[in-house]
């Protein structure tokens, strides 16, 4: 384990994580953690285990072997009346309730208006009244932009505008943690820069948030720290500004030097769009 890595007393624990599918192994022990309120960007190649890790701690995958824990409580399992460990379809629906994530493919219900996608959850999951989710609702809308399409479609929507109301959605559900996934990755670069606005407007609330991106400059502003990982492995971690502007590894320099307007591009602007 890289020391470092692994804090057994921080917010987010992840402990030798391991991740199968069939023979091919996605996560490979994989150990870190994120202290309450920090940001941490996860940077590597396509297939480097970036979305399977976010996927892992967000309960849509089921690790193979070690442990993740969100507070005091171990992700996707909990402790019976005679002390044992056990797994359920019940506790990971619970505890996917508190864990917020963004895709990169916004995954708005298509029969729902933006409000119906960012209400549903509070209502129909934490058991909401109407009433108190649409006040929320809409109190959210405004705050990533879009309050003025409250009654719109995804159809009708921007995909930068789709992504606002996803995160919107997600925030909804009150999460103690926030996952990004590539959440610009789908996006025209026109409506790039609305949808980095507002992660960073959450972030500056004080969320504890891991964000799997190819924006470096963004990555550089927003994160506390940068995780370079590859082949399922986490090659190099740090503080971001000594990550991505003088990293120790050699394959993590190739990495950086490849991307189009890595850090060395203009900075980061958080000017409203």
């Amino acid at each position: 384990m890289a020391a470092g890595l692994y804090n057994a007393n921080a917010f987010l624990q992840l402990r030798d994580v391991v991740k199968h599918y069939g023979t091919y192994v996605a996560l490979k022990g994989v150990s870190l953690s994120v202290e309450k309120g920090q940001a941490v960007a996860l940077i590597g190649p396509s297939g480097s285990g970036k979305s399977t890790l976010l996927r892992c701690i967000n309960t849509l995958e089921t690790i193979s072997s070690g442990t993740i824990k969100v507070g005091d409580e171990e992700i996707g399992a909990e402790t019976t009346a005679s002390g044992r460990r056990q797994h359920s379809a019940k506790v990971l629906a619970r505890q996917r309730e508190d864990i917020g994530m963004v895709f990169q493919s916004f995954n708005l219900f298509p029969h729902m208006t933006a409000l119906e996608n960012v209400t549903s959850g509070p209502r129909l999951v934490r058991g909401h009244p109407a009433s108190a989710a649409h006040k929320k609702g809409m109190e959210l809308l405004h705050r990533v932009g879009l309050g003025d399409k409250a009654g719109s479609f995804p159809r009708q929507l921007s995909g930068g505008q789709q992504q606002r109301v996803a995160i919107a959605r997600a925030l909804a559900m009150e999460p103690k943690i926030m996952l990004f996934d590539e959440p610009t990755s789908a996006l025209d670069p026109e409506t790039v820069q609305e949808v980095l606005n507002v992660i960073r407007e959450v972030r500056d609330t004080g969320m504890t948030m891991l964000i799997a991106t190819h924006e470096m400059d963004f990555a550089r502003h927003v994160s506390d720290r940068a995780i370079f990982m590859e082949a399922g492995h986490i090659v190099e971690q740090g503080v971001s500004s000594k990550v991505l502007f003088s990293p120790e590894t050699e394959r993590c320099r190739r990495f950086l030097a490849g991307l189009t307007g890595s850090v060395k591009g203009a900075a980061f602007s958080c000017a409203p769009q």
